[in-house]
C-alpha cells in the first residue's frame, strides 16, 4: 500500500492547523487585510488543494483541476502576505496572471499528447518561480535585520523551489501513460511529501517569528512612548541616554540635556479644562520636535515636564537652540505658554546619566525661580 495518501493527508492537516492559527491572529489583530489574514487564506488554500489529492481523482478530473488552481493561489497569497509584511503594495496584475497561466496550461493540457505531466509541469513552474520570488523578497528585506534567520528561511523557501522546478522538468520528460502527480507511487514522491511536510512547518515558523517580531517591535514601542504627546517616555529616554552618555565615555562626542517645564501649567488647566491642558502639551511636544535637530530625542519626563537630549553638541549651541524652543513655544498656538530650560553638559566620564540630568533640573528651578520663560545652564560638573 502506497505511503503517499496518508503523507498528503498529513500535510493537508497540519496546513489547515496553521490556517486556523492565523485566522485566529487576523481576528485578534483585526489585520484580515494584512500579512496575517493573507498567511491564514494561503494555509486554508493550500490544505484544500492538498487534501483533494487524497481521494483516488483521475487525472485532469475538475476536481484535480480546481486542486492544482487551488496550490497556486495559495503560493500567490503567500508571496503578497510577505510583500505586505514590509511594507509593500503590490499589484494584482502580476498574481492574476500567475493564475491566467496556470488556467490556460489546463485548457491546453487537454489537447497535448502528455497532458498529465504538461498540468504537473505547470502547478511546478508556477509554485516555484514564486517562491524564488519570496526568496528574493526576504533577502532583499530581512538580510541586515535578522541575517541569521533570512538565510535558514530563504534557504528554505529555495530548496523547496528548486525541488518543484526539477519535478517540472521530469513531468515533461516522462511518456505520457506515466502518472507523476505528488499521489502516483515512484517518481520520488514520497520524498517529495515529506520535503512538503517538513519545508511547509518551517515556512509557518518563518511567517510566525516577522509577525511576532512585529508584535514585539510595536509593544517595546509602546513601552517607551507617551501615549498623551507621542514623545518618548521616561523609559525610552533612558534608554537613548545610556547609549549616548557609553560612546562619550569611550572617547566620542559629548551631549547636553535640556529640562524643559511649561510655567503655570496648573493654571492653564484651572483656567480652561484638563482637555485643552492636554492639547498644549501635545503642542508643546510638537513645538520641540519641530525646533529640534535629526537624532535629537525628546521625551515627556512627568506632568509638564520635558526632557530632550541632544547628542554630538556643545553648551553654547545647545543654550543657543534652548533659546529659540523658548521663543517658537511662547508665539505658537492659544492659550499662549511659555517654558523654562534648564540646560547641562556632560563634563566629565566619572559623571553617571543621572548625574546630568539632576543638573539640568537644578538649572531648571534656577530659571523658574528667576522668574520663567528663559534659559539657564547648569554648573560644571565636579568629580567628588
Amino acid at each position: 500500500m502506497s505511503d503517499q495518501p496518508l503523507l498528503i493527508a498529513l500535510a493537508a492537516v497540519q496546513f489547515l492547523v496553521h490556517a486556523l492559527g492565523w485566522a485566529m491572529a487576523a481576528r485578534v489583530t483585526q489585520r484580515w487585510r494584512d500579512a496575517e489574514g493573507h498567511f491564514a487564506a494561503h494555509w486554508l488554500l493550500l490544505a484544500v488543494g492538498l487534501a483533494l489529492f487524497v481521494p483516488a481523482w483521475q487525472s485532469g478530473s475538475p476536481l484535480r483541476n480546481l486542486a492544482d488552481l487551488l496550490i497556486v493561489a495559495a503560493i500567490a497569497l503567500q508571496h503578497r502576505g510577505m510583500a505586505l509584511y514590509w511594507g509593500q503594495r503590490p499589484s494584482n496584475r502580476g498574481y492574476l496572471a500567475l493564475l491566467v497561466f496556470m488556467a490556460v496550461t489546463i485548457v491546453l493540457s487537454f489537447a497535448a499528447s502528455n497532458g498529465h505531466g504538461l498540468r504537473v509541469a505547470g502547478v511546478c513552474v508556477g509554485v516555484g518561480v514564486v517562491l524564488l520570488a519570496t526568496v528574493r523578497l526576504i533577502w532583499q528585506h530581512g538580510r541586515r535585520e535578522t541575517p541569521m534567520f533570512t538565510v535558514v528561511v530563504a534557504g528554505s523557501y529555495g530548496l523547496l523551489a528548486l525541488a518543484l522546478l526539477a519535478r517540472a522538468v521530469q513531468a515533461l520528460s516522462v511518456g505520457a501513460a506515466t502518472k507523476i502527480s505528488i499521489d502516483a507511487p515512484g517518481h520520488s514522491n514520497v520524498p517529495l511529501a515529506i520535503l512538503v511536510l517538513f519545508v511547509g512547518g518551517l515556512i509557518n515558523l518563518a511567517q510566525i517569528r516577522l509577525v511576532l517580531g512585529r508584535v514585539l517591535q510595536h509593544l517595546t514601542r509602546q513601552a517607551q512612548t507617551d501615549a498623551l504627546t507621542g514623545t518618548a517616555n521616561r523609559r525610552g529616554l533612558m534608554q537613548h541616554l545610556v547609549g549616548v552618555h557609553l560612546r562619550a565615555q569611550q572617547g566620542g562626542q559629548g551631549y547636553v540635556v535640556l529640562m524643559v517645564d511649561v510655567d503655570h501649567f496648573k493654571a492653564v488647566n484651572d483656567e480652561h479644562g484638563h482637555a485643552e491642558g492636554d492639547n498644549v502639551l501635545k503642542r508643546v511636544a510638537q513645538n520641540l520636535r519641530d525646533g529640534l535637530r535629526a537624532g535629537d530625542v525628546v521625551a515627556r519626563w512627568g506632568g509638564e515636564e520635558f526632557c530632550v537630549l541632544l547628542p554630538a553638541i556643545g553648551l553654547a549651541e545647545a543654550s543657543a537652540l534652548a533659546e529659540r524652543l523658548t521663543v517658537q513655544i511662547a508665539s505658537a498656538g492659544t492659550p499662549r505658554v511659555t517654558v523654562s530650560i534648564g540646560v547641562a553638559e556632560v563634563q566629565a566620564v566619572a559623571e553617571e546619566p543621572e548625574g546630568v540630568i539632576r543638573r539640568a533640573d537644578v538649572a531648571l528651578y534656577r530659571a523658574k525661580k528667576a522668574g520663567r520663560n528663559r534659559v539657564v545652564s547648569a554648573a560644571s560638573f565636579v568629580p567628588a
